[in-house]
């Protein structure tokens, strides 16, 4: 749709809206805007004065004239309440009250009309506040320069140092007890975390970052995906000059000590793990183009999986086993691409993203019964080669219109993504020194095409602003999958078929008011998308074709009250997860030959309602934050654990819906200066989750049906931030972290805990920064559960690569 004719279609929209939604007000952040005109002729008022004065003492602060339109706009406004004076020779000047706040960029007082005549005028008092508690309650942010611990290695491994968030074995971000996190970039669904998914975020180097914003109650602005919130994750910007950016290196060893002697298979965990990420990012700025470049490599070996498993059978036996993925892995990703400005409202961006992951896992599998290590009762190793990536082209467009924050922000993005896995199971060996014949191999390519279009409107209103906007977005993915198997001994005993093909067509629109008083905030949205799903696979025994469509509304509303030092908020939102592929892939994933990982297509979304209240209170030194939260999901999904019925030795790990779950908590986050060079952060989390009593069915590789018990327990964790600023520049941050015991699907994860050190030196004015981390400094942050099935129980000991020691420098230009 042509520019123009879709902002004439949203301005009617518009209309009819503010009509609906007058009593909602708003404000802005330090721009003011508006226009004067003569009330009689209604013609612009051109070169009135207006002056922007203190409220209180009467103070002239600043001041401008209006242009030949009679509009005007003042700038840098810091917070406070002024009085507006507009004047012009032969006319009766008129005020306007506003409170200059934080939840909008612009304020526009609209028209303001002089008379030539001397009859005086009511007062109109217009309020827009911006306060910290956008950025306190709603979205709190988080600078990478603050967090120096991790900042040698991942986005996820910065994340671990944040207040209120937690990572799990499998790399993923929980918020609150929950890792159904939606992940943005600047803003937006990117295919560098999977759409809004949690991928690939221990592939981006911290360095590339310049923010983390974590949103615990998302407003309908943003996609409904995300029942436990949303991060979103800034990168680095341009700054106003010709060539600008940064170069950084950093290296490391991982996997410094060993915290359980591997079981004696002849093929031992990798340790003294090396790894190398170069990286830089150049800008380059004219007068109407900016041209940008980001680039980075990583180089490395890893132990991202070390799991002993110890399985103990209602007959007696107990056996024995350690999956240790050792991984030699290289990772490449370039950004290039431009801002061009041809005239001041318009702005084009245009740029194109490549990534491509390739790595390989070899591990020895061995088995030992009753504690007898001389004699391995089965004997298996593997062979995995993995190449992930994707290439991206992404066309974005802004249109400013006269009134400074009214807007249009449209983007098309295209982008092919691909997994190529072969998996190579052996079977007594591969013995070192002779030839090796491929017991079992599986071969899955993957790939996948997303189309994504978006446009946003804002619109600032005298109190306020309203966002509104839509979204539609395809993705297709047809999956070839091929298997060939030692007809004579093999652990390939089902035939799921050669392909599969997964559609989902997704449409949303949305509408977001803001609304600000000098005492109260209001924010109101809703949000409705349309979903359907299509999943075909080739024919086999033990799944059918599935397709189902949907359409759902999402309303926010949040209510905050406010005073000079404190903040209280009311959240209410409802949000979805949706189930993507990975978990619904028919396909089965042989980590461990004897523990079978396979998704299910019949699983479907899971919803939630949120209820929030949070408290903050500020002072000269600090502040203190307090959240209580509640959670109810619908249709509630996760792992289940079952015993293949056709064979005893074989563990099947697949997903299924549970019903009904409920997490409530109360969040605390204390932030003091203690001495003018020492920050101490404390943040602690306690919730309890409650899984309600199901029965339910796993149709694979035949009806099996199992039995949850209601289960509820109350975990909590505790994190402790040091940052301490030492003299020639130094800083240096100490990081402790516990976590309680813990519920899981169908049994418990035990309690856990790690100590972090950084220490940053910055030379030459701020250019050159070095970097020194040491994670998780006693190897304690391993991950072990106990799980109870039916005829069996599995103590799961994942002592994976936590511990590193990492060297960083950066230099700024």
């Amino acid at each position: 749709m042509h520019l123009f004719t879709l902002y004439t279609v949203m301005k009617k929209f518009l209309t009819s809206i503010v009509i609906i939604f007058v009593t909602f007000s708003a404000s802005s952040q330090t721009v003011v805007s508006g226009s004067v005109f003569n009330k009689n002729a209604k013609e612009p008022l051109s070169f009135s004065t207006v002056s922007v004065k203190n409220h209180n003492s009467g103070d002239f602060i600043s001041g401008t004239i209006t242009d030949e339109e009679g509009r005007f706009v003042i700038s840098a406004l810091p917070r406070g309440e002024y009085n507006l004076d507009f004047s012009f020779v032969g006319f009766k000047s008129e005020k306007r009250h506003i409170v200059v706040g934080s939840l909008n960029n612009v304020l526009d007082v609209g028209k303001i009309y002089l008379e030539e005549s001397v009859t005086n005028l009511q007062e109109v008092a217009v309020t827009g506040r911006r306060q910290e508690i956008a950025s306190a309650l709603d979205i709190k942010t988080y600078s990478s320069e603050n967090f120096i611990a991790n900042s040698g290695g991942s986005v996820l491994d910065m994340m671990k140092s944040l207040p209120g968030v937690t990572i799990d074995q499998e790399s993923k971000i929980i918020l609150r007890g929950s890792d159904k996190v939606a992940v943005l970039v600047d803003g937006k669904q990117s295919s560098l975390t999977g759409f809004g998914t949690q991928q690939g975020l221990d592939n981006i180097p911290a360095s590339m970052i310049e923010s983390i914003e974590i949103i615990n109650n998302p407003s309908a602005k943003y996609d409904a995906s995300g029942m436990a919130g949303i991060v979103n994750i800034k990168f680095k910007e341009s700054r106003n000059k010709r060539l600008n950016g940064d170069i950084g290196f950093v290296t490391g060893i991982g996997a410094l000590s060993k915290r359980k002697e591997d079981l004696p298979t002849g093929m031992s965990s990798y340790t003294g793990n090396m790894r190398y990420t170069p990286s830089v990012n150049l800008n380059y700025k004219m007068e109407k183009l900016n041209i940008f470049l980001q680039s980075y490599l990583i180089q490395q070996k890893r132990l991202p999986n070390n799991e002993f498993s110890t399985r103990s059978y209602s007959t007696g036996d107990i056996v024995e086993s350690q999956v240790a993925e050792n991984r030699t892995q290289n990772h490449y990703n370039v950004k290039l691409g431009f801002d061009w400005n041809p005239t001041p409202d318009h702005t084009f961006t245009f740029f194109g993203l490549y990534d491509y992951e390739w790595h390989t896992d070899t591990t020895r599998i061995w088995y030992f019964q009753n504690y007898n290590y001389k004699d391995p009762i089965r004997k298996w190793s593997f062979n995995e080669s993995e190449g992930t990536g994707f290439s991206n082209l992404t066309l974005q467009h802004k249109y400013k219109f006269i009134q400074p924050g009214h807007e249009i922000n449209s983007q098309f993005a295209f982008t092919k993504g691909w997994e190529d896995e072969s998996y190579n199971l052996y079977q007594d060996g591969p013995q070192p020194n002779y030839p090796v014949i491929h017991t079992d191999k599986t071969h899955v390519v993957a790939p996948e095409y997303v189309y994504l279009l978006t446009t946003d409107y804002t619109k600032p209103l005298p109190f306020g602003r309203i966002d509104m906007g839509i979204q539609g977005r395809l993705r297709h993915m047809p999956i070839t999958y091929t298997m060939s198997k030692n007809p004579n001994n093999t652990a390939l005993i089902y035939n799921y078929g050669d392909w599969s093909k997964w559609d989902e067509r997704l449409s949303g629109v949305y509408l977001n008011l803001v609304s600000e008083f000098q005492w109260v905030d209001i924010e109101a949205g809703l949000r409705g998308e349309y979903a359907s799903v299509k999943y075909n696979f080739a024919p086999n025994q033990y799944f059918t074709d599935d397709a189902y469509d949907y359409f759902d509304l999402f309303p926010n509303i949040r209510f905050t009250f406010k005073s000079k030092q404190n903040r209280f908020s009311l959240f209410f939102n409802r949000r979805i997860d949706r189930p993507g592929e990975d978990i619904l892939r028919i396909f089965p994933k042989y980590d461990d030959p004897e523990l079978l990982k396979i998704g299910n297509p019949s699983l479907r979304p899971q919803y939630t309602w949120n209820i929030e209240t949070a408290y903050k209170h500020t002072w000269d030194t600090g502040s203190i934050f307090a959240a209580v939260y509640l959670k109810n999901t619908d249709s509630y999904y996760t792992r289940i654990y079952i015993q293949d019925p056709d064979n005893s030795e074989i563990t099947i790990k697949a997903y299924d819906n549970l019903g009904r779950a409920t997490n409530k908590g109360v969040e605390l986050a204390l932030d003091q200066l203690i001495a003018k060079t020492w920050n101490v952060s404390l943040n602690t989390n306690i919730y309890r989750n409650t899984i309600f009593a199901h029965d339910g069915i796993i149709y694979f590789p035949r009806e099996n049906k199992y039995h949850i018990e209601k289960q509820s327990d109350t975990p909590w964790y505790v994190k402790l931030n040091n940052r301490c600023r030492l003299p020639k520049d130094f800083t240096v941050e100490l990081n402790g972290v516990y976590f309680s015991p813990k519920n899981i699907g169908q049994g418990r994860e035990l309690s856990r805990g790690g100590v972090d050190l950084g220490i940053k030196r910055v030379f030459t004015k701020n250019n050159l920064e070095l970097n020194l981390s040491f994670t998780d400094i006693f190897n304690t942050m391993g991950i072990v559960q106990e799980i109870n099935g039916e005829g069996f129980n599995v103590l799961y000991q994942n002592f994976y690569e936590t511990q590193a020691f990492l060297l960083g420098i950066k230099y700024k230009f």
